[in-house]
């Protein structure tokens, strides 16, 4: 790994720490450097989970309170989380890299959308679903869910803050407490998952925390400062760029 790969990786987490931070998104700058850098397509995605799994887990601290571990309900959603978890890393340690490759463009065009239209999305699901819908869709809903966390992630806040929005009645700061629980356990056994199986690299994956630690608490400083809608506007749009590049790159180039 050359110096410049090093910094790359570095200036990936930072990005990815403050995005995450911000409004979401960090994957659509890790996963990309790791990548660049030459890494196959699934090590890339495992080792990009691993990296920003510290920050996932950390979340939990300060609002653990909020979860109360006696309530089935919350236990459930404990055990989806987990079993969605393992079958998405699951899946992804059996997908060809070719496959997988291919994939990529519209798993990032699933994460974007989500970060662009994610206010409106539990409102139209509201209005497109009956309540006998709600209940019989909210198992199956929740399981896809984690599966496509363990399996790339990309996007998965936004998602699961969409979830709770459609399927409880949780307030917001509930909802973001609950929504940091179960991403974090998503993200938990899939890296366990990926680590047993060797699909992480290592080296990499350190290098992309140092700059995603840094990154987490740079994001938490820039959002009591800067307008919130700003920044996520850019991320946005970042988001678009890299989900065009994708496509052309992947999907276009290789059909001509």
């Amino acid at each position: 790994m050359s110096l410049f790969d090093v910094i790359v990786l570095i200036l990936a987490g930072l990005a990815g720490g403050v995005a995450n931070a911000l409004a979401g998104g960090g994957t659509f700058f890790t996963f990309p450097a790791l990548l660049a850098i030459g890494l196959p397509p699934t090590v890339a995605s495992a080792t990009s989970a691993t990296s920003l799994w510290a920050g996932r887990l950390s979340a939990i601290v300060p609002q653990s309170r909020r979860i109360n571990l006696r309530d089935p309900v919350i236990r459930r959603r404990i055990t989806v989380a987990l079993l969605g978890g393992a079958t998405g890393a699951g899946l992804l340690l059996i997908t060809q890299e070719r496959t997988f490759l291919f994939i990529v463009p519209w798993l990032l065009l699933i994460a974007t959308v989500n970060l662009l239209y994610a206010r409106h999305m539990g409102a139209l699901l509201r209005r497109l679903l009956g309540l006998r819908l709600h209940q019989g869709l909210e198992f199956l809903l929740e399981y896809l869910l984690a599966v496509y966390g363990g399996y790339f992630g990309a996007g998965l806040g936004v998602m699961t803050l969409a979830f709770y929005a459609v399927f409880t009645r949780l307030s917001p700061n509930a909802a973001n407490a609950l929504k940091n629980v179960i991403t974090a356990l998503i993200l938990t056994i899939a890296v366990i998952i990926f680590l047993t199986a060797g699909r992480v690299n290592l080296i990499a994956a350190l290098l992309v925390m140092l700059g995603a630690i840094p990154g987490g608490w740079a994001g938490g400083w820039l959002a009591e400062r800067l307008d919130p809608h700003l920044l996520r506007r850019i991320i946005c749009v970042l988001a678009v760029c890299i989900t065009l590049y994708y496509f052309v790159k992947i999907i276009i180039l290789r059909a001509i």
